[in-house]
């Protein structure tokens, strides 16, 4: 995301940090979701559609009651397919299936690498500079997988360690979208605009895709899978929307704390609601993440604190 794509004066700091720990906490319970409604036998194709759908209606809606209209030009319609694509269709699709072979704690844990993964790919583009601090940074980063890898008694059975692959994927998606939208000039748009035409051109990308594998599903049955995929898509919006308004109130750097909140959030769901216990590589790997990512992140010039 461009630091100053949306320049807004700083809110009091108390509020920032409310919505820090608020839109961390939404994320965070989106683990339990998503694997509540695989485990009962839904598609990760079906599910991302309709959380993608219910994010776009509730976006055009927002739209309309701010008679805003959402450009369909050419350049704009480049950045809501390849945005959706990178940040949505599928990164959704990798991360709701690798849920239902990995625990939520080390997924969250992986997912948790995005600003690092994003810096290997702004750095041939330009967009960034390396640092002895952030390559150190990566470094323990790439250790904190390697001991969640490596070790066999890191993960409940060594056969899933294939899955690890998917959330490292869904982190490289993320980090193109991170790009893509950091290239483009949306002044223009803002940040409501932006998210409603990303999730309209995820869905655009989605649909044909679960239409062709018949993976869709009746969202109005209402039973405990199918309320788990509304509260996903709601809490996923709610938690976008917060990431992007700390973006534009506070800057990037501050946004990013709540990787924080959604790792740790995601680890206590895990064992709450699922029983996981975790080996004492997988507590090590995550003090290795979080520092790692405390040395990535940039140093803000001014701290909203």
């Amino acid at each position: 995301m461009a630091p100053n794509a949306f320049p807004r004066p700083a809110p009091h700091a108390l509020r920032l940090w409310s919505v820090v720990a608020g839109a961390g906490l939404a994320w965070g319970l989106t683990g339990p979701l998503t694997k509540l409604a695989i485990s009962t036998g839904h598609n990760a194709v079906g599910i991302s559609f309709w959380c993608t759908l219910v994010a776009a209606l509730i976006l055009s809606g927002t739209l309309i009651l701010r008679r805003q209209r959402l450009p369909l030009g050419g350049r704009y319609l480049r950045l809501y397919l390849s945005a959706g694509l990178l940040g949505t269709a599928l990164p959704n699709a990798l991360s709701f299936t690798a849920y239902g072979h990995l625990p939520i704690g080390i997924m969250m844990m992986l997912l948790s690498l995005v600003p690092m993964v994003t810096l290997l790919v702004a750095w041939p583009l330009g967009l960034e500079q390396p640092t002895p601090r952030r390559l150190a940074g990566i470094a323990l980063g790439a250790l904190g997988v390697a001991m969640i890898v490596l070790p066999g008694t890191s993960l409940p059975d060594p056969a899933q360690a294939i899955w690890l692959l998917a959330p490292l994927a869904v982190a490289l998606s993320y980090s193109g979208e991170n790009v893509v939208i950091a290239r483009a000039d949306m002044r223009d748009l803002g940040p409501i605009a932006t998210l409603c035409g990303m999730s309209w051109g995820a869905l655009a990308l989605i649909t044909p895709v679960m239409l062709a594998t018949g993976t869709g599903f009746d969202l109005t049955a209402f039973g405990p899978s199918e309320l788990a995929v509304l509260g996903l898509g709601m809490l996923n919006l709610v938690a976008y929307a917060g990431y992007i308004w700390l973006i534009g109130h506070a800057g990037p750097v501050f946004a990013s704390q709540i990787g924080y909140v959604v790792t740790g959030t995601g680890v206590l769901m895990g064992m709450i609601f699922f029983g996981e216990r975790y080996a004492i590589w997988v507590w090590g790997a995550l003090c290795m993440i979080a520092l790692g990512l405390t040395l990535v992140r940039p140093r803000p010039e001014n701290p909203p604190l």
